[in-house]
């Protein structure tokens, strides 16, 4: 580590956490209280980067000697985003719309340091089989669906659901962890090839 600041991850989600810990990027979890609104007046891209930058500043307030890191993942098909499902029917509506389909994965993210402001986002391309009734209910069944963007988690039982990605498959996980690490280098906050 190139300073004594510390990096929060401003995401209570396991599997960024999870992403975290295996690029070796020493860090603290405290979840934004931030809300999840999506600035219709803004390109799809920029406002879920602006949904990042939000939540990042919400914890940054608090901790603005350390460096912030906030995240949002959407799915969006045909231009339109799709957020986490209100309950089971609009699950299984998400999925019926992504059937034989190819959607898109975008994840924002924003790095807040004391001097510094860096804000991107990562698109992956996902195709899905053609599914069934039974395949969506049997899916909706696992439960995973209900606090994922889209009603699917592509590192779980959504597996099954997938035909083929183009891009970033830990995107689509919820955090593009090789451009994240690249981009925390440039900014000289962080030196992973120390020990």
């Amino acid at each position: 580590m190139k300073s004594n600041k510390k990096v929060i991850l401003a995401s209570a989600s396991p599997r960024r956490q999870e992403l975290m810990k295996d690029i070796g990027c020493p860090f603290e979890c405290i979840p934004s209280n931030a809300k999840e609104n999506l600035n219709q007046s803004l390109s799809i891209d920029l406002a879920i980067e602006q949904i990042a930058y939000d939540k990042a500043k919400d914890v940054f307030m608090q901790y603005s000697q350390d460096v912030v890191i906030g995240c949002d993942t959407m799915v969006v098909l045909n231009g339109i985003a799709l957020g986490k499902p209100k309950d089971e029917e609009d699950a299984k509506k998400m999925l019926r719309n992504l059937s034989g389909k190819t959607h898109q994965v975008i994840t924002g993210v924003a790095i807040l340091t004391e001097n510094k402001k860096f804000v991107f986002h990562e698109v992956t391309n996902v195709t899905f089989y053609d599914l069934n009734e039974t395949i969506i209910n049997s899916y909706i069944k696992t439960g995973e669906s209900m606090d994922k963007a889209g009603s699917y988690g592509i590192q779980g039982h959504g597996k099954i659901l997938v035909k083929g990605i183009q891009g970033d498959y830990f995107n689509v996980v919820g955090l593009p962890v090789a451009r994240l690490y690249r981009e925390l280098k440039c900014m000289n906050i962080l030196d992973f090839d120390e020990k």
